[in-house]
């Protein structure tokens, strides 16, 4: 007979302390012009990112999420075999003198390129003076004396130079060209995203700040893949190519449909269109992918939280309208398509100012649940939470019931409270989420397969995109009064 006593059972896994994975960080990867090549590191301040990797769009997107946000980034610098270009130069100009690039270009990033001249003259003849510009003329440098001098180099663009043929100059006179960043290959891609990957830095979403086509696209989805079936659950953002000058918005637009229609993906959103974005390194507002955008600012938000909501505020340092308020960007509100098409765009609202995000477009399947950004980051967090829990839960021994050799009830009860614990405190203190559920099998014959399943469900938030009123006047002299 035992002894009269208190007897205390310990439980483990109701509270469901969560793994190490709060906080997580905005990687990026993309090209420099200096620092090691596929080496991740953490940085917190923009001036040591350019002390580090000198400019480029690695570091004007990393510095954006900095000096926007305040939070650190993980950064990783890719090859760059694929060479930046410039167009030919385009002049506006009375003189005699014609103006060419220079051979073999060097660009450090994408620039609107400007020569205007001050002081008319002659070629080697002191007296002419010009300024250059990076950002298509919205801002200047320094008036400068030309000299004897027969080349002109664009400050602040990686050694891009005109050169001049004998001839004059008048005063007024402009030469503009644009320039194309340098970028990686498929396989310089993969291997910064392999680097990455082996990182212990906690990252959630990786920018990838580089133009992507059909074929490196196909090169990210197959690493993300792999990445999800390694059990790291992550997502990406990137963009296409800007559009080229002069190429109309149904150019564009047809030219990515068609470059991306077969392609879709659960893991990441694929930005279309350009902006003009204040530079944190420079101050300058450059022409850049609206990526550079749209990662800080997804980063800087919960998981849960649809990024098109204009209660979040415009996006700080962006335009898509010339100074004189006309449209010379994509605006998916004036020329809607891209945003049908799977990609992230940038859009304004009438009645308010600024630039805002369309929707935080995946670029799934059309059905699938993983439409916008939030679906893939809430269940990223369920996913993570889940593994890491069962992880515990493997080799340790479970009680089988003495009838049917499958797993006894109260097993499966204790295993199930542990799984919703964990989800619950991932995604309900928030929430993240409108419910959880977790539902173990019962008839798994684990004396045989060793194999245990069960069905996790998360209900999620809703977000409404459309909203139907009715308006009209009323006039209380002609409604029926009761006697």
């Amino acid at each position: 007979m035992s002894l009269p006593g208190v007897t205390i059972t310990e439980t483990d896994g109701a509270l469901g302390v969560l793994p190490a994975s709060e906080g997580k960080l905005l990687a990026l990867i993309g090209t420099s012009t200096a620092g090691p090549v596929n080496t991740p590191a953490t940085y917190g301040r923009s001036s040591d990112i350019v002390a580090t990797f000198g400019a480029g769009p690695l570091v004007e997107a990393a510095a954006t999420s900095i000096d926007r946000y305040g939070k650190p980034v993980v950064v990783v610098r890719s090859g760059n075999t694929v060479a930046g270009t410039v167009t030919e130069v385009v002049s506006d100009a009375d003189g005699t003198s014609v103006v060419t690039l220079h051979a073999s270009p060097t660009p450090s990033d994408d620039f609107d390129l400007a020569v205007k001249f001050i002081v008319g003259g002659t070629r080697g003849v002191a007296g002419a003076t010009y300024q250059t510009s990076a950002d298509g003329g919205r801002t200047w440098g320094p008036v400068t004396a030309l000299g004897t001098g027969v080349a002109i180099t664009i400050a602040g663009a990686g050694g891009v130079q005109f050169d001049l043929a004998a001839g004059t100059f008048v005063a007024g006179d402009l030469h503009t060209a644009r320039a194309t960043a340098p970028n990686f290959n498929g396989a310089e891609l993969l291997s910064a995203l392999d680097a990455l990957a082996a990182s212990t830095v906690s990252w959630g979403i990786v920018e990838i700040a580089g133009p992507i086509d059909a074929s490196t696209f196909d090169n990210v989805e197959t690493k993300f893949s792999g990445l999800f079936n390694s059990k790291k659950y992550r997502a990406w953002i990137g963009h296409v190519r800007m559009p080229n000058i002069g190429e109309s918005e149904a150019t564009y637009l047809g030219a990515m449909s068609a470059a991306f229609a077969s392609k879709a993906t659960k893991f990441g959103a694929l930005c279309a269109g350009a902006c003009k974005h204040t530079s944190s390194v420079s101050g300058r507002k450059y022409r850049r992918p609206i990526s550079h955008a749209v990662a800080a600012f997804q980063a800087s938000v919960s998981e849960e939280i649809d990024i098109a909501d204009v209660n979040l505020g415009s996006l700080p340092g962006v335009s898509i309208r010339d100074i004189n308020g006309n449209p010379d960007e994509h605006d998916e509100a004036l020329n809607p398509g891209l945003d049908d098409a799977r990609f992230l765009t940038l859009r304004t609202h009438e009645g308010y100012e600024g630039v805002y995000i369309t929707r935080p477009r995946l670029l799934a399947a059309s059905g699938s649940d993983f439409d916008i950004i939030p679906r893939r980051l809430v269940l990223n967090l369920a996913d993570e939470a889940l593994a890491i829990y069962m992880l515990k839960r493997l080799h340790r021994p479970i009680i089988v019931a003495k009838a049917t050799g499958k797993i006894l009830e109260s097993e499966a009860r204790d295993i199930e409270a542990g799984a919703k614990a964990v989800m619950r405190a991932r995604l309900m203190s928030k929430p993240k989420a409108s419910d959880i559920d977790f539902v173990l099998s019962r008839v798994d014959n684990l004396l045989t397969t060793k194999t245990l399943n069960g069905d996790a469900f998360v209900l999620p938030l809703a977000y409404p995109e459309f909203i139907n009123l009715k308006v009209g006047y009323t006039n209380p002299a002609l409604l029926i009064q009761a006697v």
